[in-house]
């Protein structure tokens, strides 16, 4: 074993590293021209490309990140290297989009297609557990779009980019409240019983279906019911 080398103390090394101080002026034309390069490609591959991320656009971010952050400081990465990388990522993105306009197979591989989670007022179960979301963060999403209870909404879908499309009906109907606090008309985490309630409409407490008549949800299997909130 070699014994360790003795370790000092140099704020001149941490703060500028080992180079003479023309380097910095290599970092800079480094940066510039990696940067303009990149925006020059980012610019071409169009408002698509650099709109709302799908999978796979995510991808080109961190592999453009990874590739366009080291050459603009590590003299052992040459820049023309660093160049086709780069236009080698832009120009994937390139084809796959033109390959996804024109086939809707390669297109449902790469992007995904939009997902039901909600449809006539009641959630979609087996569609939020694919799309590996809880009942609360669908509830977080539907408030941010201005919603206070399920019967105002007629779809919603799980865009490929992530987003949450809502569509209202226009006369909504009683639904199962979503609001946090209580303040609207009923406590979604509140269990009552299962048994009748008079004249008082119910719904499922989890996905806003109609009460039925054996107490148990058809629809998810859950047996807690709370009153519907009306328009």
């Amino acid at each position: 074993m070699t014994p360790l080398e003795p370790y000092t103390f140099d704020l001149v090394r941490i703060c500028f590293g080992d180079k003479p101080p023309w380097f910095l002026f290599e970092v800079a034309l480094r940066t510039f021209v990696i940067f303009a390069y990149t925006l020059v490609l980012l610019r071409w591959m169009g408002k698509r490309g650099m709109g709302s991320l799908t999978p796979f656009e995510f991808a080109i971010i961190v592999a453009l990140g990874s590739a366009v952050g080291d050459p603009m400081f590590y003299d052992d990465v040459p820049l023309v290297h660093t160049m086709l990388v780069i236009a080698i990522v832009v120009g994937m993105q390139r084809g796959l989009s033109w390959m996804t306009e024109r086939n809707k197979t390669v297109e449902r591989v790469i992007e995904s297609t939009p997902r039901l989670l909600v449809r006539g007022g009641v959630i979609h179960m087996a569609n939020l557990h694919r799309e590996q979301l809880s009942h609360d963060e669908l509830c977080e999403a539907l408030r941010a779009e201005g919603v206070r209870q399920l019967g105002e909404v007629e779809f919603a879908y799980l865009e490929p980019s992530g987003k949450l499309s809502v569509l209202r009906y226009e006369q909504p109907r009683p639904g199962l409240p979503i609001l946090p606090d209580g303040s609207n008309g009923g406590d979604v985490g509140h269990e009552t019983p299962a048994g009748p309630r008079g004249d008082d409409p119910q719904c499922c407490a989890t996905c806003g279906a109609a009460r039925s008549s054996s107490g148990v949800c058809e629809n998810c299997g859950e047996a807690e019911w709370t009153e519907v909130l009306a328009p």
